[in-house]
C-alpha cells in the first residue's frame, strides 16, 4: 500500500497549478498536461496487478485451511488406511490396520457385491493422526478391486458326495422243514453250551413241533427236563414219543433209566419187558433189563436176558457169569455149572475167578447131596 500512496502523492504534486505551487513555497515543476492520462492508466494497471496478487494469496491460504480441516474430519470419521504390501512384490491395495473378523464366504452370485462393500467405520476410540496437506495430496487410496478379490479367494474343491450306504432288502426265504430243524438243533446246542437251558428247551420243542417223530430231539429234550429236576415232564415227552412210535426203543431205554434213578425199578423193568428189540442192536437194553431183574429177584427174566446176550456176544465172560448165577438160583445145576465153566475160560479177573471156583464147588456139593 506504500507504493500506491507514493504514486498518489506524486500525481498530486504534478497536477498542481503554478500559482498554487508558488504560494505553498514549493518549487515543483509541472509536466505537460498530456502525460496525466497515461499515469492514471499505469496506476490502474498496478492496482489491478496488486489486487490479483492479493486475491491469489488469500485464495491459496483459505484453500489450504479448508483441505486440512476436511482431512481431519475424514480421519475422525473413519480409520486411517495404511498401505500394506508384501516384501516380495508391490500391492495395489491399502488394507486397514485394524483386524476385522472374517466374514462367511458368500455364494458365487454375491462375490462382486461383497467386494464392493467398504469397511464400516470403527469406534471413535481409535484416534487417527492428522494428515498433512502434502500427504493428502500425494497419498492415494485405491478401492478394492472386486475381480482381484475374487481371484485371491480360492474356492475349496467340492467335497465328494458320500457313497450311499447299501440298503438292506429283507426277503422272505421259504426254508424246508429239514432246514428249519437243522437251524433249531444248532441253536439248541449253542444255548445249552452257554447254560441257557430254558432257551435250549424251547428250540427242541420247536423241532418236535415240526417233526414229532424226531427221536433225537425227544431224547435231548427229555434229558434237559430231567436235568432240571422236571422228571415227570421228561417221562411225558418220552411216553408221547413211544405212543407215536412203539419201536423207538431208545426212548424206552431212556425212560427206564430215569425210573431206575428215581428208585422205581419195577416200573423200569415193566417198561422194558413191553418190547423185545434185536439184541445185537440193543445190548444196553438187555443188560439193564437183566440188572433190574436181578435187583428184583426175578431170576427167570434175568436168565432170559443174559442168555440173549450170550447168543449175541458169546466171547463175553460176564454174560456167561450172569446166566450161570440166574440158572443157579432157578435150580438148574447142570446148566449153571456149564455157564460157570465158560465164564472161567473167558474172565481173567482174579477175584471173579475165585468167586466162580467157589460157586462150582458149591454146585458139586449140592449135586452130591442130592444124589446120596
Amino acid at each position: 500500500m506504500s507504493i500506491l500512496n507514493k504514486v498518489l502523492k506524486d500525481l498530486d504534486k504534478r497536477g498542481q497549478k503554478p500559482g498554487e505551487a508558488e504560494r505553498s513555497g514549493g518549487s515543483a515543476v509541472a509536466g505537460p498536461s498530456s502525460r496525466l492520462p497515461w499515469m492514471i492508466a499505469i496506476a490502474a494497471v498496478v492496482l489491478l496487478v496488486v489486487a490479483l496478487i492479493a486475491g491469489y494469496v488469500s485464495w491459496r491460504y483459505w484453500a489450504g485451511d479448508s483441505r486440512s480441516l476436511d482431512a481431519k474430519s475424514d480421519e475422525k470419521s473413519q480409520p486411517r488406511l495404511v498401505q500394506q504390501a508384501p516384501s516380495s512384490q508391490k500391492s495395489d491395495f491399502v488394507r486397514p490396520a485394524t483386524m476385522t473378523e472374517p466374514q462367511p464366504k458368500p455364494s458365487d452370485g454375491s462375490t462382486q457385491q461383497k467386494a464392493s462393500v467398504k469397511p464400516e467405520p470403527q469406534p471413535a476410540s481409535v484416534e487417527a493422526k492428522p494428515v498433512k496437506e502434502a500427504d493428502t495430496a500425494t497419498q492415494t487410496v485405491s478401492e478394492p478391486n472386486p475381480q482381484m478379490d475374487a481371484q485371491t479367494e480360492v474356492d475349496p474343491e467340492p467335497e465328494p458326495e458320500p457313497a450311499s450306504e447299501p440298503t438292506l432288502v429283507k426277503k422272505s426265504v421259504q426254508l424246508s422243514p429239514q432246514q428249519l430243524i437243522e437251524r433249531e438243533i444248532t441253536a439248541a446246542h449253542e444255548t445249552a453250551e452257554k447254560g441257557l437251558l430254558s432257551e435250549s428247551v424251547k428250540h427242541w420243542q420247536r423241532v418236535l413241533s415240526i417233526d414229532p417223530n424226531h427221536i433225537e430231539a425227544r431224547r435231548q429234550l427229555a434229558a434237559l427236563q430231567f436235568g432240571r429236576n422236571r422228571w415227570q415232564d421228561a417221562l411225558q415227552v418220552l411216553t408221547a414219543g413211544l405212543e407215536l412210535n412203539p419201536k423207538a426203543h431208545e426212548l424206552r431205554l431212556l425212560a427206564a433209566k430215569m425210573l431206575q434213578k428215581r428208585e422205581q425199578p419195577q416200573l423200569a423193568l415193566t417198561l422194558l419187558q413191553q418190547a423185545q428189540p434185536q439184541v445185537s442192536d440193543h445190548l444196553e437194553y438187555y443188560r439193564l433189563k437183566a440188572q433190574l431183574a436181578q435187583q428184583l429177584n426175578q431170576w427167570g427174566v434175568m436168565a432170559q436176558s443174559y442168555k440173549a446176550l450170550t447168543e449175541a456176544q458169546p466171547t463175553q465172560g460176564r454174560w456167561w457169569l450172569g446166566q450161570a448165577i440166574a440158572q443157579q438160583q432157578l435150580g438148574e445145576t447142570e446148566n449153571a455149572e456149564d455157564a460157570f465153566k465158560r465164564a472161567r475160560k473167558l474172565i481173567q479177573h482174579a477175584p471173579t475167578l475165585d468167586f466162580i471156583e467157589q460157586q462150582l464147588n458149591l454146585l458139586v456139593e449140592q449135586d452130591e447131596a442130592t444124589s446120596s
